[in-house]
């Protein structure tokens, strides 16, 4: 007998109530109170600040990382040469200037 009524629950056709169900709530989400767009303009916001602190985490890491060097007094001064040009007393600066291209003296061959 148990076989008998499974076999005439799945031969009902399905009921007509559950799709007018369904396809409501679907509207709703898609159109009511601008839910389905209102998600996906958050979601969209989201992955934007998610990208941002991602950068941020990268320049508070590189920050602190340089801020533990500039503690260091031969960074310090690796970074004052380079960047201001001084040199220390008794040492001699070296320019080296490199031509500029139309200022080149063409060197004549002898045949």
């Amino acid at each position: 007998m148990s076989a008998f009524t499974y076999d005439r629950v799945m031969d009902r056709p399905p009921r007509p109530i559950f799709w007018w169900i369904a396809g409501g709530l679907g509207i709703l989400l898609l159109f009511g109170t601008q839910g389905f767009r209102q998600l996906y303009s958050a979601w969209r916001e989201k992955v934007r600040l998610d990208k941002a602190l991602a950068g941020l985490r990268s320049d508070h890491e590189r920050l602190t990382r340089e801020s533990h060097w500039i503690q260091d007094p031969a960074y310090t001064e690796y970074l004052i040469r380079k960047n201001l040009g001084y040199v220390k007393k008794g040492e001699v600066e070296y320019l080296l200037v490199q031509p500029q291209k139309g200022s080149e003296r063409r060197r004549s061959t002898v045949k």
